[in-house]
């Protein structure tokens, strides 16, 4: 005990000690920031601004405070859907690829080249350059009914094409016409809400059910 007492005596005879205290319960005379960026109307914002701003306050010497407005472009991504197109446009190309892979397999027959089967997926087929025109102009407007009423009825037409080419039409015409139609009806597919998608799925069902086709 005696150790430790002088240690606190030692402790608070050192000039360069801290005194140990509770802070200030006071109410402050200074402004406060809260104070200051109220009188600033720094924390009003107005719905009327013509396009959102970052505010980049600093604190100066002598406690008054400046302010930095930095304008920021409103046009966005949205204003020029040029990547989503590009984007949904390869991936669809993909896919026209990989159908025209497993079309070849379905019937037992080489696939060509990969030079072969990526001319035929961007080039050969109409596909890709008739859908990197739809995305562009569909895409950015998939929410308007309009536009997924016109989704609705290419599905329907793909899809009810597909299931007819696929039963009644010979082998090479199967091969060249299941790629782009398959792309063209997953694609309509994706872009509806899930109860049009659902809806038209059941539509080329019961068509198909009901000209007498079957899975097996």
């Amino acid at each position: 005990m005696s150790n430790r007492k002088e240690r606190r005596a030692q402790a608070r005879a050192r000039p360069d000690t801290i005194p140990l205290s509770q802070p200030s319960r006071e109410t402050p005379k200074a402004k406060t920031l809260l104070e200051l960026a109220s009188e600033r109307q720094l924390l009003n914002t107005s719905s009327q601004e013509p396009s959102p701003s970052i505010t980049t306050t600093r604190i100066n010497a002598d406690g008054s405070l400046s302010v930095t407005d930095l304008e920021v472009d409103s046009s966005g991504p949205d204003a020029t859907p040029y990547l989503d197109a590009a984007l949904y446009t390869t991936t669809l190309i993909i896919l026209h690829f990989t159908l025209t892979v497993l079309v070849h397999h379905q019937y037992a027959i080489a696939p060509p080249s990969l030079s072969s089967l990526f001319y035929s997926s961007t080039v050969a087929s109409p596909t890709p350059a008739l859908l990197l025109i739809l995305v562009a102009l569909l895409h950015p407007r998939s929410a308007h009914p309009a536009i997924q009423l016109l989704f609705a009825i290419i599905s329907i037409a793909a899809g009810a094409w597909l299931v007819y080419a696929s039963n009644e039409d010979a082998y090479m015409a199967v091969m060249k016409k299941a790629p782009p139609l398959g792309t063209l009806w997953v694609w309509a597919i994706v872009e509806m809400r899930w109860e049009w998608a659902v809806g038209c799925l059941c539509i080329v069902a019961a068509w198909g059910w009901w000209s007498g086709y079957s899975i097996f």
